[in-house]
């Protein structure tokens, strides 16, 4: 029997997939993760965080349904091959149901995803519909996942990962003492600028085992854009932290994302997104075009809060 799994979007997804591929594994599947005719199960892990990622999803899944009816109809109706599975943000399914504490090492880092949901509502964003509030696993939880990885590095990964933890009593910070006192190399995927407090960055500069890499979302450099956006920071505020983190990790790569055209953006907004950019001198900057997602269709999925 063979489990073809194709991952579209972000890290969390590839996380969730590898999850799925255990589950299948264990099971006694082969597990394929390129597209191939004659599989038994098809799960397409799927993407929305931009216009283009959902049509690249819906293409994907559709290409999936043409490959099970072709071959159906060569079996003269009577096949039972291809059995589709569509999770993750675009196919609006929760996934947590098959998963289990355990990473499938496909990678050299083993990727733990600790939290789900936002309870940002930003306003390009429709994440939040789609995935729900902000759950948090409990700390014992996911140090014994590390544990069982095997893995020699560790990313920390979260839908908002910075809101860890507030669900259950906790915070980011008291995951990130425990997780280093496992050992091994571990790191943060994306966090958000309102966690770099001074507590927060001295926890990492005292963790032995922490590796200094941040991928930090500016999105705008443009107070007026980022009111727009309903992020929670402003230009001054999201420098000041930035500056924080080259104080305390002067050789850290920091890198970030930016939107380019978001509603209402000029020529002048623009201008001070790049100025940012300069002051700050990112190791990356991920730039990508704004995608109106017409957010009010999505309102009522999961949440149903109002703008």
């Amino acid at each position: 029997m063979k489990a073809c799994i194709i991952t579209l979007g972000c890290k969390i997804n590839y996380y969730e997939s590898n999850q799925f591929a255990r589950e299948y594994a264990d099971r006694g599947y082969e597990i394929v993760t390129r597209f191939i005719p004659d599989a038994d199960i098809y799960i397409v892990n799927t993407c929305a965080v931009t216009s283009a990622a959902e049509k690249k999803s819906r293409n994907t899944v559709a290409r999936v349904r043409r490959a099970i009816l072709l071959s159906n109809q060569e079996k003269g109706g009577k096949g039972s091959a291809g059995r589709l599975i569509v999770c993750g943000c675009a196919g609006d399914r929760r996934v947590n149901d098959m998963q289990k504490n355990h990473a499938l090492q496909t990678r050299k880092r083993a990727f733990v995803k600790v939290q789900d949901g936002c309870n940002s509502f930003c306003a390009y964003c429709i994440v939040p519909y789609l995935r729900g509030p902000s759950r948090s696993r409990p700390i014992d939880e996911v140090i014994a996942e590390i544990r069982a990885s095997g893995g020699k590095s560790v990313v920390i990964s979260g839908i908002d990962l910075s809101s860890y933890g507030l669900d259950i009593g906790t915070n980011l910070g008291e995951l990130c003492k425990k997780v280093d006192e496992i050992g091994v190399e571990w790191e943060l995927s994306s966090i958000e600028v309102g966690i770099l407090t001074p507590d927060f960055i001295d926890i990492l500069t005292k963790s032995r085992h922490f590796l200094p890499k941040f991928h930090v979302p500016l999105q705008s450099g443009s107070d007026k854009i980022l009111r727009a956006m309903r992020r929670k920071y402003t230009q001054e505020q999201y420098l000041d932290a930035i500056n924080r983190l080259r104080t305390a990790f002067p050789i850290a790569q920091i890198s970030t994302d930016v939107i380019i055209g978001f509603t209402g953006e000029k020529p002048e907004d623009l201008a001070e997104t790049n100025k940012v950019i300069d002051e700050v001198g990112f190791f990356h900057v991920h730039r990508f075009p704004y995608s109106d997602r017409r957010l009010e269709r999505y309102k009522g999925v999961r949440n149903d809060k109002p703008d």
